[in-house]
């Protein structure tokens, strides 16, 4: 087994063998990015820094409490917004509602996360808007686009 293929699929399996191990609270952690997996040799490493043949085991490691921030409070209810958002049947309508709220960048992407919408870390507030008003209206317009029957030729 020395092939790089090899070896990474030997690895993989004993990361996943050890994260079957965590308790739901270290695994929600991981995912969340409040903690991260760490590579710790396991055995002694001789003079030319080869550890003992066993392998090392990943552990969870807490991410410093530098780094990691906490998700801002909503600016307004998730719930009534998603509501209002059905509602509207115009993406420009959509945009100019969200505006309206006048909501942070941060406050936006905690109003994205709270929708099940994911973005990206360094979205910014447009791209957050965009996101929002398309899985929100825009999904929403082009389905019903998309399944209305084509007109009768006659």
């Amino acid at each position: 087994m020395t092939s790089p293929a090899d070896l990474s699929h030997a690895v993989l399996v004993r990361v996943a063998e050890f994260l079957r191990t965590l308790p739901a609270d270290q695994l929600a952690a991981l995912a969340d990015g409040s903690a991260r997996l760490q590579l710790a040799a396991t055995g002694a490493t001789g003079a030319t820094g080869a550890t003992s043949g066993r392998p090392a085991r990943p552990s969870v490691a807490p991410r410093s409490r530098g780094t990691a921030k906490a998700a801002p409070a909503p600016a307004v209810e998730p719930e009534k917004v998603r509501a209002d958002l059905a509602a509207i049947d115009d993406r420009a309508a959509a945009g100019r509602y969200l505006d309206d709220l006048r909501l942070t960048v941060p406050q936006l992407k905690a109003l994205a996360n709270n929708l099940g919408i994911a973005v990206p870390s360094r979205a910014t507030k447009a791209d957050v808007r965009r996101d929002i008003v398309q899985w929100t209206v825009g999904r929403r317009l082009d389905s019903s686009a998309i399944s209305r029957p084509a007109p009768a030729r006659g």
